[in-house]
């Protein structure tokens, strides 16, 4: 049977922001947070270290009110998606010939547990993401964070087939696997994301044969993100999931082809 992998980054691309809605339900104002978090990436901070430890601090300090891993992903649970962005994974396979399936895959520098927890956790075969540990029954430091190159391990992971034990055996993603062996080759890949921090991914995928596809889910995106799509000649597409959407035509064209 053929695989074909459908990796997805998750905030603004298979649903709105997670952490600017938990803080935004706890009377935080998103951008404020998000513009210390540039200073803090201006002083050598690693983005996604550099916003998971200042949300931490908020958690520590009673002003979010979701202080375990379970609270977040009941919060994310409550989070509407993108238009069949939780189903498009499932009803694509209802579609294909026996031979060929789809499986779904986020890499994403978002909170695991949220994501987990969201509408989608269900049609996806694995999430990956940061992951916080708790002490004393609160969440109180960062576990594992996925940068942006960082990303590509998981997605060599995917190829090898070995995705399920990553977590626990990091190191397995460098043994050596001969391509006649690797699970999912990378001209079986499809890869959606919505930003900068997609990018190596994008140029990973593009080079290895397989297919890139911005997902387009503001109303004005940055002009150096603009210049980045122009620059690499990229298919950028509203987030509908759902089956008469461009973007469901697009990721079906790709499968059948």
């Amino acid at each position: 049977m053929k695989t074909i992998a459908i990796i997805c980054d998750c905030d603004n691309t298979l649903m709105p922001d997670l952490p600017s809605l938990l803080l935004k339900d706890n009377g935080i104002e998103p951008q404020d947070f998000w513009d210390e978090i540039d200073v803090l990436v201006k002083d050598g901070w690693d983005p996604p270290i550099a916003w998971m430890t200042e949300l931490i601090k908020l958690i520590k300090d009673g002003k979010i009110r979701q202080n375990t891993n379970e609270k977040l992903a009941e919060f994310a649970a409550s989070v509407d998606v993108y238009t069949g962005a939780s189903t498009f994974i499932d009803e694509i396979n209802s579609n294909l010939d026996s031979d060929v399936s789809v499986e779904g895959y986020v890499v994403s520098s978002g909170i695991e547990s949220m994501m987990k927890g969201s509408k989608i956790a269900g049609s996806f075969t694995d999430i990956f993401g940061g992951r916080l540990y708790e002490q004393d029954g609160i969440i109180s430091g960062i576990k594992s964070s996925i940068t942006f190159t960082e990303k590509t391990k998981f997605i060599f992971a995917i190829n090898k087939g070995i995705a399920s034990q990553i977590r626990e055996k990091p190191y397995d993603v460098n043994n050596f696997i001969s391509e006649s062996e690797r699970r999912i080759p990378f001209e079986n890949m499809i890869y959606l994301g919505d930003g900068p921090s997609d990018i190596p991914c994008f140029s990973m995928i593009e080079k290895l044969g397989g297919t890139s596809i911005a997902i387009d889910s503001k109303d004005e995106w940055s002009k150096n993100w603009e210049y980045e799509l122009r620059s690499r000649k990229m298919d950028s597409f509203k987030p509908d999931y759902s089956e008469n959407g461009e973007l469901r035509k697009k990721l079906e064209s790709i499968i059948q082809s």
